[in-house]
């Protein structure tokens, strides 16, 4: 009960209150259940995500990597929690700037997955996914235009073809077009994936709005 309640402060935007309530629930957790129970480890997660969540990037990521440790040793290395603390440190590196270190992580862990969770899995593709988004970030767009274009052939396959995952690639492939310099196949991808977005998203729907505005922008860059 104490962790749901904190779980829906934190999501009400009480971040600083949610952070101190795990603080103590975890102390209580470790005095009752003992140090290496695995709601202790959920505990610890949460607190590390807070964490990053509230700006403190490089204290959460030297919190997840304790936390990583753990895992490995109570639960197993091939544990899914233990991916999913593998895949938290790979984005929260992203999101400090260190674009090619978590490139690394990630394609660590993206061998981890196919092995442990099968190349199909949901977890798998959004490692792919963040692969290309980072490969982008640092620079390197032709490559992460031809991951994204191999992601979007299997999202299909395996998602169907009105998964909002397929979307968002789909943006994504049309903006590194727009970057490479083919502007008229940016212009085509972006015109079908407007088409789609109000059939599968509904005419109000926030992506709808950003792609309009980059069909606007790049004719007027064209022109």
């Amino acid at each position: 009960i104490r962790d749901n309640i904190i779980g829906w402060t934190a999501k009400s935007g009480q971040i600083v209150a949610a952070l101190e309530q795990f603080e103590n629930l975890l102390t209580d957790r470790k005095r009752i259940l003992g140090p290496d129970h695995p709601d202790i480890l959920s505990t610890r997660g949460s607190i590390a995500v807070l964490t990053a969540e509230s700006g403190q990037i490089e204290t959460a990521l030297e919190q997840f990597k304790s936390l990583l440790r753990e895992q490995k040793r109570i639960l197993d290395p091939n544990h899914l929690q233990t991916l999913i603390t593998r895949g938290n440190i790979a984005a929260w590196t992203a999101e400090y700037g260190q674009f090619s270190a978590a490139v690394e992580q990630s394609e660590n862990l993206l061998d981890d997955q196919k092995r442990i969770l099968g190349p199909d899995h949901p977890d798998t593709l959004i490692t792919r996914g963040n692969i290309a988004i980072w490969a982008l970030n640092s620079g390197q767009i032709e490559t992460a235009l031809e991951q994204f274009e191999s992601l979007l052939r299997d999202q299909k396959q395996i998602l169907g073809p009105d998964h909002p995952d397929i979307l968002t690639t789909r943006y994504n492939i049309a903006y590194l077009l727009e970057e490479t310099e083919q502007h008229d196949a940016s212009a085509q991808q972006l015109e079908k994936l407007l088409s789609d977005q109000n059939r599968i998203l509904g005419p109000d729907h926030p992506d709808i709005l950003a792609t309009w505005n980059n069909i606007a922008a790049w004719n007027e860059e064209a022109e």
